[in-house]
């Protein structure tokens, strides 16, 4: 995450620092977390948790709709979208965007299908809260599931951090296959002290070492991760435990995101501060 290698100054820079050219735009677009320029509702009932979510990554806009309001850690992680049922041509749009006289973008800009999903889920009436979060994320998983969105996912994760792990999808033939998590893969650590940032550099150029499909930085809250040192060791453990363990070791809560981009054909990485959170927890 140095600035030679391109990543980002702040939570809220480009992780390129390549301007505000339509590209950079087409890419970062394709990487950002969920937001709710697309449209989110979330009931006020009591006794009862209701999100609606419109997006091209409904999932992921769920998942940040939850920490939102609960202050629970639920990481996403996705598989490539390879399936054409799973993503949609959107290079018109963008050209659009462009304004008149303007050159759109030179290659066919693919992104993940959007679509529509709500979630509806049973609280504790006396406390307006989920008496279980492994138990409503799992609800989540399978009303998404069956809403039609793409892939199938799974939960893992404890103590309020949790995680959305791609379990199969489609390729390019409509066939389901197991999705190969990159997080599932082992890596190692020496037993020594690091930056946050330097032991982030270390995993992802380890994944990057052993997977076709490679990682490229998204938004990271630098400064966090510069003056934050940490103690991890790991021999043959998998990434997204090890990150696990870097979550709970950081003086303030942050979530991450892995997104495949269509357009780029790479994974982006990005770690973002839970919603709300803005003062520094007791380690």
């Amino acid at each position: 995450m140095k600035t030679a290698k391109g990543k980002t100054m702040s939570s809220n820079a480009s992780a390129r620092r390549v301007g505000r050219s339509l590209w950079a735009w087409l890419v970062l677009s394709s990487i950002l977390p969920a937001a709710a320029v697309w449209g989110q509702t979330v009931a006020a009932d009591t006794s009862r948790l209701v999100v609606s979510v419109d997006d091209h990554r409904p999932l992921a806009a769920l998942a940040r709709e939850l920490e939102k309001r609960y202050q629970m850690v639920v990481t996403y992680e996705e598989g490539p979208w390879v399936d054409s049922a799973d993503v949609e041509d959107v290079t018109r749009i963008y050209a659009e965007k462009a304004g008149p006289g303007k050159a759109g973008p030179k290659v066919p800009v693919i992104v993940p299908r959007r679509m529509a999903v709500t979630f509806e889920y049973a609280l504790d009436p006396a406390k307006s809260r989920p008496t279980d979060h492994v138990d409503m994320l799992s609800a989540m998983l399978r009303q998404y599931e069956a809403a039609g969105g793409p892939g199938k996912f799974r939960v893992e994760g404890k103590n309020g951090i949790y995680h959305l792990v791609p379990d199969s999808l489609k390729n390019a033939k409509s066939q389901w296959v197991d999705a190969s998590p990159v997080f599932s893969t082992p890596v190692k650590l020496a037993d020594e002290e690091r930056t946050v940032d330097d032991t982030l550099d270390e995993i992802v150029a380890q994944l990057n070492a052993s997977s076709p499909v490679k990682i490229g930085w998204g938004f990271v809250p630098l400064n966090l991760f510069n003056q934050n040192r940490i103690r991890i060791a790991a021999d043959g453990v998998p990434a997204r435990e090890v990150l696990h363990q870097i979550l709970e070791q950081l003086p303030r809560r942050v979530s991450w995101l892995l997104n495949y981009d269509p357009t780029t054909k790479k994974y982006y990485l990005s770690f973002l501060l839970l919603p709300g959170e803005r003062v520094e927890r007791s380690l």
